[in-house]
């Protein structure tokens, strides 16, 4: 009996310690990189004065980069999905609508070339927090092949305060190259809701037929517009 009890024991105590071991490792700050976690003793994780200290190796490599260390410098690579992350920056900066006008066109022309990234770019950040889940589960493309919006000539501009304006407009659906009948759309268009406090971005997106172009990400029904 005197033996059993030993044993458990000395099993017990194991346990504490491998508890204890496992509960190390996953004190402080948890680390996702792309919703994935990682040990934070793998980053080597450190906290000193409220600021987390990583290794910079580590985190490169988890992005498939490189970091060299020559002439008493660090020298960090990163792989071409780095280099088109700043393109795709550029193009978003300098596409940011200066006026309402400027939003809704290039909306319109996103919506005419079936490009997601047109659209989401002069959309608000809580519509562009909204629908981003969408555009990539579509790959970034909209619309459909037939019937897809046509020119747009005529825009109607209402003024609902002086930070906010509604703009409709109707639009031809063309089929092999015809006009085989119209929609009519109204979006709304906020300054300040860009990067920057002067741009305009649509804040909301209404449509008399969701499903006149093909998919359409982020509109509602006209008759729900306020």
């Amino acid at each position: 009996m005197k033996k059993r009890l030993k044993i458990m024991f000395a099993a017990c105590s194991a346990f504490v310690l491998l508890s204890g071991s496992a509960l190390a490792v996953t004190a402080g700050p948890r680390i996702f990189i792309n919703k994935a976690e990682f040990a934070n003793t793998f980053l080597k994780v450190k906290m000193e004065n409220g600021t987390a200290m990583v290794s910079l190796r580590a985190i490169v490599e988890q992005l498939k980069g490189e970091v060299t260390y020559k002439d008493n410098s660090l020298y960090v690579s990163l792989p071409e999905a780095s280099h088109l992350s700043h393109q795709v920056s550029g193009f978003q900066n300098a596409l940011q609508a200066e006026t309402p006008e400027e939003a809704a066109n290039t909306w319109i022309r996103g919506v005419q070339k079936r490009s997601g990234p047109l659209q989401y770019t002069v959309m608000t950040p809580a519509m562009q927090q909204s629908t981003k889940q969408e555009f990539e589960d579509n790959f970034w493309v909209t619309g459909g092949s037939s019937p897809h919006m046509g020119k747009v000539t005529k825009m109607d501009t209402k003024q609902l305060s002086p930070d906010k304006v509604q703009i409709s407009f109707d639009y031809p659906l063309i089929a092999s190259g015809e006009a085989i009948d119209s929609g009519k759309a109204s979006l709304i268009i906020e300054k300040g809701g860009g990067s920057a406090n002067d741009n305009w971005a649509i804040s909301e997106i209404y449509l008399k037929d969701l499903g006149d172009t093909g998919l359409m990400i982020g509109a509602k029904e006209l008759k729900d517009a306020k």
